[in-house]
């Protein structure tokens, strides 16, 4: 169902009282960070991510502020490559990170709102950018941007919100939970739960290279009709913030809706019914959306192919296994594609059985394979009337305390505006449910919105196709 429509606020009147860069307490070593494959593909992109406190703390907002840069400058010993630069390798045509203490910024900032004012606050709300520190400057150089900054803002309640932004390359959003948990665990205790491992060589090419398999979910530069790499053209201009690497238009509308605990049971069932054994609330969840979404575009032809992406950790598939401090990029994206037609006219058991096979494709070789494909094409992932599924949903970062008895009372993403990537949330009132915010045209979420509500379907969701 979709959720209720909140009053959504444009402008939270933030403040700035103060600006300061947050360096490692100790001298630390002055190197270069090789950066995977992986990580290259994503240093053009920012995680954007805000935790809300309420007012009723057991120490002042200045003391948490004390013990957040504390720790936070004690943390930046172990994660050093926080604190350094990228750089581009003109020799090698890569980026890599200089990890030369330039520091963390963080910003203390006031708000004359309430947190009551702020309405619902686990809504996803495109103004929560202003809880985050982004760059100011349009002509910043690369050599001189931020990989990751905090923002700390007080509302006139008492409460607060730490915005936290962060240059994907560095991490996905395992690593990052990790990292946030780490770091709190110093301002609570003062050193670190563990010593993050961030050599990023585990996931460098194989020499020669052996691409094993056909990667339909990556695209060649001379597929899309580029002269040379459209990545590294692509990222290029971005991080030297020539470009913005948005494709919303006006034209699109973004909608929350919700599969309750007891709506994804149904969907499972129907699955079950199907043939499929057993199957994730989130598969299912990816299985309804992906029908929903390709019936509702007026503009798909019947032999169009359609394609859904969805973000896998492969920290535990890798042989040997990753550890789970592996502080940097180790998705993969599971692909599964489907003409219209063959999509909406199948039960929805078999495409619970696609997008299964998908994510069961993704082994340790088949990562690899596709790490050697990536440094032989240099490509992109193929996007042509498809889309990608990141999921927050089970991320814990709600759990996530401050020191003092600190404790966040809704933890998310800020969400892109992107209508190619669709987000999962938490559910705060339903631990079995999921929130997904999704972009389309208007008249295309009309659609949408009828036929994703509609989980009775269990074979043709259109035939008129």
């Amino acid at each position: 169902m979709e959720l209720p429509s909140v009053s959504l606020l444009s402008d939270i009147r933030v403040k700035r009282k103060s600006l300061s860069v947050i360096r490692p307490e100790k001298n630390v070593e002055r190197y270069s960070l090789f950066l995977s494959n992986l990580d290259q593909k994503l240093v053009g992109y920012v995680i954007k991510f805000v935790h809300f406190f309420s007012g009723n703390q057991e120490i002042a907002f200045d003391s948490i502020i004390y013990l957040h840069t504390e720790a936070l400058s004690k943390i930046l010993v172990y994660y050093d490559f926080i604190a350094g630069r990228l750089t581009f390798n003109s020799e090698d045509r890569r980026f890599e990170i200089n990890c030369n203490a330039a520091g963390v910024p963080f910003a203390v900032c006031t708000s004359d709102l309430t947190l009551e004012q702020m309405g619902d606050v686990t809504y996803p709300n495109p103004a929560f950018t202003q809880l985050c520190l982004l760059p100011r400057s349009t002509n910043q150089l690369l050599e001189d941007e931020p990989l990751m900054s905090f923002q700390a803002t007080q509302f006139r309640c008492g409460g607060f919100a730490l915005g936290t932004v962060v240059n994907h390359g560095l991490m996905d959003g395992f690593a990052l939970r990790e990292f946030a948990k780490n770091l709190t665990h110093v301002a609570r205790k003062g050193d670190v739960a563990f010593i993050p491992v961030t050599d990023r060589t585990c996931l460098k090419a194989r020499f020669p290279l052996w691409i094993k398999y056909q990667h339909e979910e990556l695209v060649k530069p001379s597929q899309l009709g580029a002269d040379s790499s459209p990545f590294m053209q692509r990222n290029m201009n971005l991080l030297r913030n020539k470009v913005v690497l948005h494709n919303q238009s006006e034209k699109h509308v973004f909608k929350l809706f919700t599969l309750s605990g007891k709506t994804l049971g149904l969907l499972k069932l129907k699955a079950k019914e199907g043939g499929v054994s057993h199957c994730s609330s989130f598969i299912v969840a990816v299985a309804h959306l992906w029908r929903a979404r390709t019936a509702a575009m007026a503009n798909i032809n019947a032999d169009d192919i359609t394609r859904v992406h969805y973000v896998v950790d492969m920290r535990s598939r890798m042989r040997p296994p990753l550890p789970r401090e592996y502080a940097g990029n180790a998705t993969k994206a599971a692909y599964a594609k489907a003409t219209a037609k063959e999509l909406l006219d199948q039960p929805l058991s078999a495409t619970v059985k696609m997008l299964e096979e998908a994510g069961n494709r993704l082994s340790d070789e088949y990562l690899r394979s596709a790490i050697d494909w990536l440094e032989l094409h240099d490509g992109v992932m193929r996007m042509e009337n498809g889309f990608v599924v990141t999921s927050w949903s089970r991320m814990e970062y709600g759990d996530v305390e401050f020191g003092g008895g600190v404790k966040s009372i809704y933890a998310g993403p800020v969400v892109s505006g992107r209508v190619d990537i669709v987000v999962f949330m938490a559910d705060a009132k339903d631990n079995a449910g999921i929130k997904i915010h999704i972009g389309l045209e208007p008249s295309h979420m009309a659609r949408f919105q009828i036929l994703f509500q509609n989980v009775n379907t269990n074979k043709t969701i259109r035939s008129n196709m």
